[in-house]
């Protein structure tokens, strides 16, 4: 993924994730946003090196959730 698709790809993704957001924790959509933009896994998916922007939404939502109930992220065998 080169840097310059990556914002376009970001957004499809984001599209999907926020109102799991809104939906799981009963957030306002500019909430929701915020607090997944503050959160680290979102710090991974940014980063094109890591390849967390080819999981799914609902994977990635399920890594949020984990985020942010634990403290912690525990990504599939494929991304270490």
């Amino acid at each position: 993924m080169t840097k310059e698709l990556l914002p376009v790809y970001l957004y499809f993704i984001i599209e999907e994730i926020i109102p799991l957001i809104i939906s799981e924790y009963s957030l306002g959509e500019d909430e929701a946003i915020q607090k997944f933009y503050a959160s680290k896994l979102y710090s991974f998916l940014e980063n094109p090196k890591t390849g967390v922007w080819h999981y799914s939404p609902k994977l990635l939502f399920n890594l949020y959730r984990e985020e942010m109930e634990f403290g912690k992220i525990t990504f599939p065998e494929e991304a270490a």
